[in-house]
Parts: structure tokens; C-alpha cells; sequence
């Protein structure tokens, strides 16, 4: 009986050990997928608002990306479709975009992932409009970089989306100074 016990005893231990081990491993896992995920839609997403703000077209791609509450009281969006937008009178061809994702963290227990994001745009070339040519410079005006904090929330299938950004008044850019 003695060695009945201490047998089982053994048994329970590793199995215990291996059980809290595999957990880790899984969580982990979940994780990092999770993460990747995140960071794939953030990095992808933002740049594409940026696109659609600069040009007026693709607006429907977003929806990949954004909650529709999210879209629709959009400040950036909302000046980029209005006639005071000033890149309106431009054919935007082309932008050179950076985005830095820093406090990126994603527990398997919840459906909501809080990040920060510094986003630049630089380099923005475009030629102006025909009906434009005479009431506007020649080249487009600069973006306005940021700092954001963003909520993404997990939905009802399973997907990630961006349903809140909120922007940093305090930040000034330093990275061409």
C-alpha cells in the first residue's frame, strides 16, 4: 500500500506539473496569435485610412478594418470627404507611411486589445486638378502626424476591428528635428 501511494503520489505530481506547463504553452500561443493579428490590423488599417483621406477612394475597405460607429464620426473622414478637405484639388499618387505600435498587449480572456500608435506621413505627391490649377499651390499639404490610443474589440465572428482612436494633444513630432 505504502508504495501504491507514493506511486500515485508521483503520478499526481506530474501530471499536475505537465497539465500548469501545457497551459503556459497554450496561452502563450493564443497570445501571440492574438497579437500578430493586432498588429497586422493596425498597421494595415491605419495606413489605409490615411489612403482613403489622401485620395477619396476605397472608402468600402475600411469596413475590413473599422467598426461602423467608428466610421461614422471618423474626424479625419469626416475632412477628408467634406469640400474644405485640402487635398481635394490634388491627384494624390502616392505617400510614404510609417507606423510605430508600442504597449500592444492581448489577454486570452478578453475581447478588447488597448495599444499606442505614432503615426507619419510624409512625402505625399500628387498633381492638382485641372479645375483647381488656378486657386491652389502645387504641391499637397503636409499630414498632420500623431500619437493615438487605440481600442480594438473583438465581434461577434470572432474578428478583430479598431472601434475607438483617440488622439494625443500633447504630442509633438520630433522625428525630422
Amino acid at each position: 500500500m505504502k508504495y501504491l501511494r507514493r506511486m500515485m503520489s508521483f503520478l499526481a505530481v506530474r501530471l499536475i506539473v505537465f497539465t500548469v506547463c501545457a497551459s503556459v504553452v497554450v496561452c502563450a500561443f493564443y497570445m501571440a496569435f492574438e497579437i500578430g493579428n493586432a498588429y497586422v490590423l493596425i498597421s494595415e488599417g491605419m495606413e489605409k485610412r490615411v489612403s482613403v483621406a489622401l485620395t477619396r477612394e476605397n472608402a468600402t475597405d475600411l469596413n475590413g478594418y473599422f467598426t461602423t460607429g467608428f466610421l461614422e464620426g471618423d474626424p479625419v473622414l469626416s475632412a477628408a470627404f467634406s469640400e474644405d478637405s485640402p487635398y481635394l484639388a490634388y491627384t494624390i499618387t502616392s505617400f510614404d507611411y510609417d507606423v510605430e505600435i508600442s504597449d500592444l498587449r492581448a489577454w486570452p480572456w478578453s475581447d478588447e486589445i488597448q495599444c499606442t500608435v505614432t503615426e507619419h506621413v510624409k512625402g505625399i505627391v500628387g498633381k492638382v486638378k485641372p479645375d483647381y490649377v488656378v486657386s491652389t499651390g502645387s504641391k499637397p499639404a503636409t499630414w498632420s502626424d500623431g500619437r493615438y490610443r487605440l481600442w480594438l474589440k473583438k465581434q461577434a465572428n470572432g474578428q478583430w476591428k479598431i472601434a475607438t482612436i483617440k488622439q494625443d494633444p500633447t504630442y509633438h513630432d520630433t522625428k525630422d528635428e
